[in-house]
């Protein structure tokens, strides 16, 4: 008799847990006498403290309010009860709280408490939330291109003129975005960022324009609101703009045209104030040839058109920028100031920089992160830089003229890649796929065996995503 009841028993406690996971407000069950039950993952973040040390504590030692011990003791449900939540830390945060009642036996012997911030604080998180963090100080660089760039975004942040932002990943077209809406007369509205290319085709149209309850299965009650309608008064930033499907490049196109927005399931027209600001790393111009991109849309969005330059454009900029990142990071890890040696700043000079400022950000954290003296050394930078100088100084060469005529297949005026690629070939096709032949073949290329097995790889890489 008591196994079944146990089976149902831990099942039922299971269900309870699982369903108290899946709010995302900090929840709470407590005895009449005040002692905590079970808390939620939600109350983590909140307390500052794992679940684990949350249980068995006493209701008072986590929120100051006699009157909500009171309220559970007499088994009364309450709305939004003004109540203040002491951390671990002894932090006192305002929250209201919402208490509902358990009874056994019409005998009140506990309750279930949610946990809410007041209204008023939730909109200066939201305001905190969509601030912008950088401004046109914070794009460095002194180089004519930056220097014009900067000058062109100051310009335009006078204006609700859309913006098309281009350039390759890494460059900074947020932070020029963030500059732009910083500077303007919206800089008092939000400013909210959405990646177009990280969120699934069967969800980017609820994020960009929100949904009616019930409009589809899972929708939430009472609706939710788009990116549009939360960027109201401010600054929309659509990143990756390339990646939008065509679908909703036709809506995005109504939505520029008619500023007002139409959520999924509704059938109301919402105005909206919005300055929209576009960006990609893709050959917009290619894409409406390949007709991947609407030439219409294009057209809306490139009103004003700037590019930021990739960082080996601009290289005249990278001794700034190396000692701003290496005096941020030595102030966050608290390491002493570190000197740049001429051959170790030679080297990044010699570097292509594919990933553009974010790299730059990425190798000088792992230099201060990992060198222990206070000089910098070619031998201080990561192994994938230095590799890659070491591969640039070991291109492929050419066969001379007096070695015979070329090999079949390779034209003057082929692209680099192609040319390395032929070449490689060729050598192995005529010293043998054997250890003994891969060494001649990089000898007669003038590269060294372990580059060749690293172009051989990069081959064998493209040719089985190219299938």
């Amino acid at each position: 008799m008591n196994e079944p009841w146990s089976k149902e028993k831990k099942w039922f406690l299971s269900e309870v847990e699982g369903l108290l996971g899946m709010i995302p407000f900090p929840m709470l069950v407590v005895s009449a006498e005040g002692k905590v039950l079970h808390v939620n993952s939600a109350a983590e973040y909140v307390w500052n403290c794992p679940q684990i040390t949350l249980f068995q504590q006493s209701l008072g030692q986590l929120v100051d309010s006699a009157l909500l011990l009171e309220t559970v003791r007499k088994g009364k449900p309450v709305r939004d009860l003004t109540v203040t939540i002491v951390d671990q830390s002894g932090k006192r945060l305002p929250y209201l709280c919402k208490v509902h009642p358990l009874y056994v036996e019409r005998v009140a012997e506990g309750a279930i408490l949610q946990f809410a911030k007041p209204p008023a604080e939730q909109e200066r998180e939201q305001k905190r939330r969509n601030a912008t963090r950088y401004s046109f100080d914070d794009i460095r660089g002194s180089s004519p291109a930056l220097l014009a760039l900067k000058e062109q975004g100051r310009k335009v942040a006078g204006n609700d003129s859309t913006v098309l932002i281009r350039g390759e990943s890494g460059t900074g077209k947020e932070v020029l975005a963030q500059a732009i809406h910083s500077s303007s007369g919206r800089a008092g509205g939000p400013f909210i960022a959405i990646n177009c290319a990280a969120i699934p085709e069967s969800l980017l149209e609820s994020e960009l324009f929100g949904y009616e309850e019930g409009a589809f299965t899972g929708a939430k009650k009472g609706g939710k609101q788009g990116k549009f309608e939360l960027a109201h008064e401010g600054t929309l930033f659509l990143d990756e703009i390339g990646d939008m499907p065509p679908f909703l490049q036709v809506k995005l196109l109504r939505v520029l045209q008619e500023r007002r927005v139409e959520r999924i399931g509704g059938a109301v027209s919402i105005p909206v104030n919005v300055r929209v600001i576009a960006a990609t790393h893709k050959d917009i111009t290619e894409m409406m040839m390949a007709g991947q991109f609407r030439e219409d849309l294009f057209f809306r969005l490139n009103v004003i058109p700037l590019y930021v330059p990739p960082l080996r454009e601009r290289k005249e900029d990278l001794y700034e920028l190396i000692l701003h990142y290496m005096k941020k990071f030595g102030e966050r890890f608290q390491k002493p100031p570190k000197r740049l040696s001429t051959e170790a700043f030679q080297c990044l000079q010699r570097y292509h920089w594919p990933g553009n400022i974010r790299e730059l950000e990425n190798v000088v954290e792992y230099i201060v992160s990992l060198e222990t003296g206070d000089l910098v050394t070619v031998n201080s930078l990561p192994a994938s830089v230095r590799e890659q100088l070491q591969e640039a100084a070991e291109q492929p060469v050419l066969p001379q003229q007096t070695e015979g005529r070329m090999p079949p297949g390779i034209d003057a005026q082929m692209p680099l890649e192609k040319t390395e690629e032929l070449l490689i070939l060729h050598a192995l096709q005529r010293f043998g796929q054997t250890t003994e032949g891969k060494k001649r073949a990089a000898e007669s290329l003038g590269i060294s065996v372990a580059t060749l097995y690293r172009r051989l790889h990069k081959l064998q890489r493209q040719q089985k995503f190219s299938k």
